[in-house]
């Protein structure tokens, strides 16, 4: 029950403030708002539950909520007492009704939290974003646990799209106070639905095949292809699990392995990063099989043609044996940076939304130009060996040539990772269950599901508007 005052100026709000008490209920007992404000207890025909006495009105204490006095709201708690001497019964407005008035307010401030939080803000930049936007101050353990509590009760969301039978799984490696993890994914190729994200100790056969257990029993054998890193416990794991599926290699992480043992053999410089332009053509000649990179082995075989002149000219003149080599090894270095420059550049145009697009090739001329590449290219041994494990595994690395449906590369899970964990948060997580949360408010944002109930702001200002015109200080 709740009574308010027909005197008060402020009577057609009535229903509203009506409204944000409808809970009061729960109390046990009414509540009264006179014409000065002030929200007293009602007990049934006035009198005391002890003794039956007649019950005073005995003054009232301004609220110390904090919300309330940010917001310019004077609450006042009035309070009942027994009439009858001998008797201690007094019973005050307790600070849960001001609470009750408060829910718009917190529910608010909880979606400004939550909305931030799921953009990646931190909770330091929430609080003060809140301490700039409403006065009010929170701390930032307030906000973190708030984001937490949000999370846990929130059900992770699911898989909206039909699966399209083909998935692309991947490993990222991560840290956790000083402790290496492995942050395994399998993701749809064709929508945005995630199947799989979870973090182990290991990647080890018998962990994946768990892992393709699991998935098994939400998708049965409808899984008919995988585009994997390469990696020979998850590609034996997937054959012992789905039987007939078919084993897509990714071409990316192929070409990282080139490279890497390129750097390894012939690199030079800080990281051993920069690769001497004779072999940066071998490299591509290799990248070449699989998309189309004619257009940069012709501008690194140009600048070999420079170069050439160069140590040519140089090779005429009268000098000695060691200032002609350093002469040419001058030549050689500028040249590799030149070579250097121009695939960055390269690299940034394709970047960009209208770049130029790498093409596919036919297998027929997948295997020409893998021909090609060995007769015309002299590769270090680490790169042989890639090589070696091209041809023994055609099979798997050709899949996508044949059949449009499955990815050449697992690159949409790269995206995945540098779009939910980038390099620095990875290397700085403080437990486990951090990680968890942040990728269920990442799995809202994929999904494009709402974080919130919408309208928190329009109630927010009725709320305001309802309380300011019983309560404000005036």
């Amino acid at each position: 029950m709740m009574k308010i005052q027909s005197t008060l100026k402020n009577f057609s709000v009535a229903k509203d403030i009506s409204q944000l008490l409808a809970n009061s209920k729960d109390l046990g007992f009414g509540l009264y708002i006179d014409e000065r404000g002030v929200i007293y207890p009602v007990l049934p025909d006035d009198k005391c539950p002890q003794c039956l006495a007649k019950l005073s009105k005995n003054g009232y204490n301004h609220s110390q909520e904090r919300v309330g006095k940010h917001l310019g709201l004077n609450f006042k708690k009035g309070k009942l007492v027994c009439q009858n001497k001998t008797c201690n019964f007094q019973l005050s407005t307790p600070k849960e009704i001001i609470r009750l008035f408060n829910g718009a307010f917190w529910e608010w401030f909880d979606n400004e939290i939550i909305s931030l939080g799921t953009k990646g803000l931190s909770p330091g930049a929430i609080a003060q974003h809140l301490k700039e936007m409403s006065i009010i101050s929170f701390s930032d353990e307030y906000i973190r646990l708030r984001l937490q509590d949000f999370a846990k009760k929130t059900q992770q969301p699911k898989p909206l799209e039909k699966p399209s039978g083909v998935i692309i799984h991947d490993e990222q490696f991560l840290k956790i106070k000083g402790n290496e993890l492995k942050r395994i994914s399998t993701l749809d190729a064709h929508n945005p639905n995630v199947y799989h994200d979870k973090l182990y100790s290991n990647r080890t056969k018998d962990t994946m095949e768990k892992i393709f257990q699991e998935l098994k029993k939400t998708f049965g054998d409808t899984i008919r292809a995988a585009v994997i890193d390469g990696l020979a416990a998850s590609k034996n794991a997937l054959k012992e699990v789905f039987i007939k599926v078919i084993i897509q290699f990714c071409l990316f992480h192929f070409a990282k392995n080139v490279k890497d043992a390129y750097k390894e053999e012939v690199g030079y410089g800080k990281g051993k990063h920069c690769i001497p332009l004779d072999h940066l053509i071998g490299f591509f000649s290799i990248l070449n099989i699989f998309f189309d990179h004619d257009r940069e082995i012709n501008e690194l075989r140009k600048l070999q043609e420079e170069r050439k002149e160069h140590i040519d000219r140089i090779n005429n003149y009268d000098l000695s044996v060691a200032k002609r080599q350093d002469y040419i090894e001058d030549y050689k270095v500028r040249y590799d940076e030149k070579a250097r420059e121009y695939l960055r550049e390269v690299k940034k145009i394709r970047r960009r939304t209208n770049g130029i697009k790498l093409t596919l090739r036919t297998e027929e001329q997948a295997k020409e130009l893998l021909e090609t590449a060995k007769k015309f290219n002299v590769f270090p041994k680490k790169v042989q060996k890639q090589v070696v494990r091209l041809e023994n595994n055609w099979e798997n690395f050709t899949h996508c040539l044949r059949d449009k449906t499955i990815p050449p590369t697992s690159n949409k899970i790269e995206q995945f990772y540098a779009l939910t964990l980038n390099w620095n948060d990875k290397n700085n997580l403080q437990s486990e269950e951090e990680f968890y949360q942040e990728q269920k408010f990442n799995l809202f944002k994929r999904y494009n599901l709402p974080f919130f109930k919408h309208g928190s702001f329009t109630n927010f200002i009725k709320t305001a508007f309802a309380l300011f015109l019983t309560f404000g200080i005036t």
